[in-house]
């Protein structure tokens, strides 16, 4: 079965099923580097909770993430 053939099928399931196979691919990748509750991770967490704290950045909204999700998105087609 191709990518475009397995994409055709894929978007036809009803949002739920997408997300649980969504889940499911994600979970079959290895993890990344730091993601394993290493001390990259665990100091990575510390350096951004550092910035939020400071100011230096500003949290998104839910409203702003997913509407950023979306613009992203709609350039994957």
């Amino acid at each position: 079965m191709s990518m475009a053939e397995i994409q055709a099928a894929v978007s036809s399931l009803p949002e739920n099923e997408r997300g649980s196979l969504a889940a499911r691919l994600l979970d079959s990748l290895p993890a990344h580097r730091g993601e394993d509750g290493t001390v990259d991770s665990l100091a990575e967490a510390a350096r951004r909770r550092d910035e939020l704290d400071s100011g230096a950045v500003r949290p998104l909204t839910a409203d702003e993430l997913w509407a950023s999700i979306g613009r992203e998105r709609a350039t994957w087609r």
